[in-house]
């Protein structure tokens, strides 16, 4: 399986803000086949790819604010024309910083990394980000030296137009690599379905 679809897959569940379990449910299949999808070991028939593909093109609801609070991986809500202004921190992102919300929200310039800052750059470069026409981006960029010396960020992030804001949820890495960031179009995503 191509690693845009197992991306596709990652960005529909983001957008739903499920784990995989319940997207696993909402699917008609188990956790177990949603975590091969996510790790390109398996690929969706083409009826599961439709509903993937659905819910990529923004025909279901967004995000639960509530699970991605609570959530223990790092997933950071921010505005969707400036990545640097946080809406929702996960529980994981502030307890892997040692922060509080109001810590982050006080002084955002203090967390945000300057490869996040190169990523947004990056991203809003691109016209088609703000017309909706990107599913999703993958990047990988330095984490903040202060906080997080010598690791880097492999990162998604996923559009939410309909509430003017961006989901980036990513796992941090110890081994040595380099900047990059890949878009992906809406329109790709429809070459694949």
């Amino acid at each position: 399986m191509s690693s845009s679809i197992s991306f596709m897959v990652r960005r529909a569940r983001l957008i739903r803000g499920e784990t995989q379990q319940e997207f696993a449910k909402r699917l008609g299949v188990d956790q177990a086949t949603v975590s091969r999808w996510e790790r390109s070991r398996g690929a969706p028939t083409p009826s599961k790819l439709a509903e993937i593909h659905k819910i990529v093109a923004r025909g279901e609801p967004s995000y639960n604010p509530e699970y991605i609070l609570s959530s223990p991986t790092i997933k950071y809500v921010c505005k969707l024309d400036d990545f640097s202004k946080p809406l929702l921190l996960s529980k994981g992102l502030l307890e892997t910083f040692g922060v509080t919300l109001d810590d982050v929200l006080d002084k955002p310039h203090e967390f945000w990394a300057e490869g996040a800052q190169r990523v947004n750059e990056t991203v809003q470069a691109d016209p088609r980000w703000l017309r909706g026409e990107i599913a999703f981006f993958e990047a990988i960029h330095k984490a903040n030296p202060t906080r997080l010396p010598g690791r880097w960020w492999r990162t998604i992030g996923a559009p939410l137009p309909e509430n003017n804001a961006m989901l980036w949820e990513g796992v941090i890495d110890l081994r040595p690599s380099q900047f990059w960031v890949k878009l992906t179009p809406l329109e790709a995503m429809d070459d694949e379905a």
